[in-house]
């Protein structure tokens, strides 16, 4: 995901390369840190305390996503690049979708 951002935000194209690098570096951090929620609540025999999980998991994901959005607005100020948020916000949705076929798998096979 990284190499096809490299090259999306090459010299005179439409992203800005610092933003989209670190921006999809802090949403894998913030993947792997709900992946590692959701995964410690999968093993347990109380299916209350994966559907917990899976809840802290996505309030997290959650607020980290809003406070990192809030933070390039209030450091960018006018000279945010739009279609550089349009990116990171489907960078998103490609992390969710991964993180929710692992998590599907594993819940399978450990049942």
């Amino acid at each position: 995901l990284l190499v096809v951002e490299y090259f999306l935000s090459a010299e005179g194209s439409l992203f800005t390369r610092s933003i989209t690098q670190y921006g999809t570096l802090v949403l894998a951090f913030i993947a792997f840190l709900s992946f590692f929620f959701t995964e410690k609540s999968i093993s347990h025999e109380n299916p209350n305390r994966f559907v917990r999980g899976v809840m802290l998991a996505t309030i997290i994901k959650f607020f980290l996503c809003i406070i990192g959005v809030a933070a390039l607005l209030l450091t960018l100020r006018k000279n945010l690049h739009k279609p550089d948020l349009f990116l990171l916000m489907f960078v998103y949705l490609i992390y969710a979708a991964i993180e929710s076929v692992i998590m599907s798998k594993l819940a399978r096979v450990k049942k």
